[in-house]
């Protein structure tokens, strides 16, 4: 009886960490589907528009195929921005940490501040940031 208890006590501890190490990812994995996290988060970013001089804004790296992909999407749609190659660039990576920037890209459009390449949320954002610099043009803002 005396052996029986330590054995069942590391059965128990035993499965617990095999049921945390191989059941964690699969919990975070389903938490993150049922919860994603936000596509943007909106703010007020025009001390950015007025230090970069354009409407949108992109924080990358040479070397981030994300990053290589959002350049290729606003060449095809004709956006007109700023880049910061923060890997380039003491001046551009100052600004990206003054920005508590983490993963690249990093892209500002209007009050929109989008993390990742996600081409649609992206071509969303730069729609509606010309609608309304085209509204502001003719006066009707």
């Amino acid at each position: 009886m005396k052996i029986v208890k330590p054995i069942a006590l590391l059965l128990v501890l035993a499965a617990c960490f095999l049921g945390g190490l191989y059941g964690g990812p699969i919990v975070r994995a389903e938490y993150a589907r049922i919860f994603p996290p936000p596509a943007f988060v909106t703010g007020d970013y025009g001390a950015i528009y007025a230090t970069a001089g354009k409407s949108v804004v992109l924080y990358s790296t040479s070397t981030c195929p994300y990053c290589k992909k959002v350049r290729a999407l606003f060449a095809k749609n004709h956006v007109d921005y700023t880049d910061y190659v923060i890997d380039k660039s003491r001046s551009a990576i100052a600004s990206f940490k003054d920005l508590k920037g983490g993963p690249v890209p990093m892209i500002f459009i209007g009050d929109r501040k989008i993390i990742g390449f996600n081409e649609k949320v992206i071509m969303e954002s730069v729609r509606k940031q010309q609608k309304q610099e085209a509204a502001r043009n003719t006066g009707r803002i």
